[in-house]
């Protein structure tokens, strides 16, 4: 079980950021959330501008996550976990444990707008579909027995 932690740690270190991440990228404040159609949602996530926008963000901070020591997260999931950290140097990154990972901020710069295209084409077909959804809703609805 000793590479639960070190998993943990991994996801934890490139997870926790993206809420930031998104915000600064301002796909979409609150407001513009709240009122937004499943239409404005696709043109934007369709929007290549802003697609690269949050592809370059999404890289640069997957450079500074892999370079961040990850020892003292280790330790804190290991006790989490009931279990016995790994030992590690405490300048220990995710970047000298998988000398592989370095390649996946670029990935994620490079797949990030094609998977926000396909999201936006999604979003689309939502709105296209969802008057027979509703329709479809209020059918099943009106099938049910009724209760006594």
């Amino acid at each position: 079980m000793r590479s639960f932690p070190l998993a943990l740690t991994g996801f934890a270190a490139l997870a926790a950021p993206l809420p930031a991440l998104a915000q600064d990228a301002q796909l979409l404040t609150p407001e513009e959330a709240e009122g937004t159609s499943l239409e404005q949602m696709s043109d934007k996530l369709s929007d290549p501008v802003r697609q690269q926008e949050l592809a370059m963000m999404a890289r640069a901070m997957g450079e500074v996550l892999l370079d961040l020591p990850i020892a003292p997260l280790t330790e804190a999931l290991a006790d989490i976990a009931g279990e016995e950290a790994p030992a590690m140097d405490k300048g220990t990154t995710i970047r000298s444990l998988a000398p592989g990972s370095s390649r996946v901020p670029a990935e994620i710069e490079k797949n990030l707008p094609r998977a926000m295209e396909a999201m936006g084409a999604l979003a689309g077909a939502m709105e296209a579909m969802a008057p027979e959804l509703r329709a479809m809703a209020r059918r099943f609805e009106q099938s049910m027995p009724k209760q006594r």
